[in-house]
């Protein structure tokens, strides 16, 4: 099937492949690359939709797609489009779109229900190796201060009759802190905080001591594993009532104990201990750490490990939240296209909406540059015809990976020079603002507008002074010079 050429959606053409387009070479590893620019609101979401729906559709005439060499001409006028296209629609976005369901419309968005099946971990590795990252499956399991803090301290606090008398001396300074404080003190809150913290730090490596002498660093650090897992589950488990039954098990309080929360405790560590017995290494551990990972060899594996309740998670190792977002990205992508070259639709037209969100500033500037590497590989993996990409943003990073004549403007009708542009001139020039927020610069406007009547203050001269960039912070000092 030929290539898409250009597309009417309502009062907007966006050309795939402008013409004068191939003077500037094979610029990316897939056929076409097109940028939707624009603020919230502009319509950058209805358009994708509109442009996904009308690939189904019979008869659409808000949409008009027009294709290189047809036979009539450069255009072909009646939808459905040939059996070999198909549209898949991506959004990172959390809010529900109005979506037909039509042959050749694929819906590649998350869902809600989490995805912690093995196919799923399997994926994720597929797509880091793609990617270069150097990752391996790993399983992870450790406590944090949450299962002192959130667990065995209030369970000490409200307990009658603690048997260590360390202990129950810090206690004790836990339960005075605020009465011990003079009058200073307490209306300082970093002075109350420093003494609060300090009184906790030593309360937990005190319950790390005296546990480490009755049961040993290894059933600590699983028992401990095991509490803070109980607790994560919310509802799921008393870990209250297994935090009083731990501490009179291991001889640190006196009271009555629920025999069956401590039992579900300790069917949670022995399901920990069979799994490291048989799958890890332990003279690897160093139990005095709170964190232990190891390797796991294969999804098989894995999926034997999950089906003991333990509080080990399965992950793949060297995955930030920012490249574990975009794997998860990546991954569902070439599922969807998966599934239409399973369908004989071997001719895609992609719509990325916002698919840069929610990362950070550094994922957001390497987001396309890894998208288009993954793209062509994914292209020459389900031997496509034809791989077009269309993606909405508003990020500027975004903008200025992409060519000026390769970007709509939906806030402008004037052309962008985007490509490798100054991040400042891509936010001026294709949303009509400048780089500075909007609360920023009103407020550099107000010292200003003193500063050229006289009347700066102190305040003002501070805030200057706060000011990341060094043009505007030095012209604001020179006009406090008069």
């Amino acid at each position: 099937m030929s290539k898409i050429q250009a597309i009417r959606v309502d009062d907007r053409l966006i050309e795939l492949l402008p013409q004068g387009v191939d003077r500037l070479g094979k610029l990316f590893e897939i056929d076409s690359v097109s940028l939707l620019l624009g603020t919230n609101g502009s319509g950058k979401t209805r358009m994708l939709l509109s442009l996904a729906n009308a690939v189904g559709s019979s008869q659409d005439d808000s949409v008009q797609f027009y294709f290189q060499g047809t036979p009539n001409g450069n255009y072909e006028p009646c939808a459905p489009y040939n059996k070999n296209l198909c549209a898949i629609y991506y959004s990172a976005l959390p809010y529900k779109r109005k979506f037909v369901r039509k042959p050749g419309i694929i819906n590649a968005s998350p869902s809600t229900k989490p995805y912690t099946d093995s196919r799923r971990i399997e994926q994720l590795g597929e797509v880091a190796k793609v990617l270069d990252v150097d990752t391996r499956l790993i399983g992870i399991f450790g406590y944090s201060r949450t299962v002192f803090r959130a667990v065995l301290i209030p369970a000490l606090k409200s307990s009658r009759e603690i048997l260590s008398s360390e202990l129950k001396y810090i206690i004790f300074d836990l339960n005075s802190l605020v009465s011990d404080l003079d009058s200073a003190e307490l209306n300082d809150y970093k002075i109350l905080d420093g003494k609060r913290e300090s009184i906790l730090k030593r309360l937990e490596g005190l319950l790390e001591q005296e546990i480490d002498i009755r049961i040993g660093e290894t059933d600590r650090c699983l028992f401990l594993s095991a509490l803070e897992y109980m607790y994560s589950k919310g509802k799921l488990y008393d870990e209250k009532s297994a935090a009083y039954a731990f501490l009179v098990h291991v001889n640190l309080i006196r009271a009555p104990s629920d025999r069956s929360s401590f039992k579900k405790l300790e069917s949670i560590v022995d399901g920990t201990k069979v799994v490291l017995d048989n799958y890890a290494y332990k003279a690897d551990f160093d139990w005095s750490q709170r964190t232990h990972r190891f390797q796991i060899d294969g999804i098989s594996q894995s999926e034997i490990v999950r089906q003991h309740e333990t509080p080990i998670k399965i992950e793949w190792s060297n995955l930030s939240s920012g490249l574990q977002a975009l794997v998860e990205q990546f991954s569902l992508i070439d599922e969807a296209i998966g599934k239409a070259a399973a369908q004989g639709r071997f001719s895609i037209l992609l719509l990325i909406d916002e698919g840069d969100a929610y990362l950070h500033l550094d994922w957001q500037r390497r987001y396309f540059s890894m998208l288009n590497k993954f793209l062509g590989g994914l292209k020459r993996k389900h031997n496509l015809h034809s791989l077009q990409l269309i993606m909405a943003t508003h990020s500027p990073l975004l903008a200025a990976d992409i060519p000026g004549e390769l970007v709509t403007s939906l806030d402008s009708n004037s052309s962008i020079n985007s490509f490798a542009a100054p991040l400042e001139e891509v936010i001026a020039g294709a949303f009509g603002s400048n780089s500075l927020g909007e609360f920023a610069a009103g407020k550099i406007n107000e010292i200003y507008k003193r500063a050229r009547a006289g009347n700066t203050t102190g305040e003002d001269r501070n805030v200057v002074e706060v000011i990341g960039d060094v043009a505007i912070k030095s012209a604001l000092r020179r006009s406090f010079q008069g």
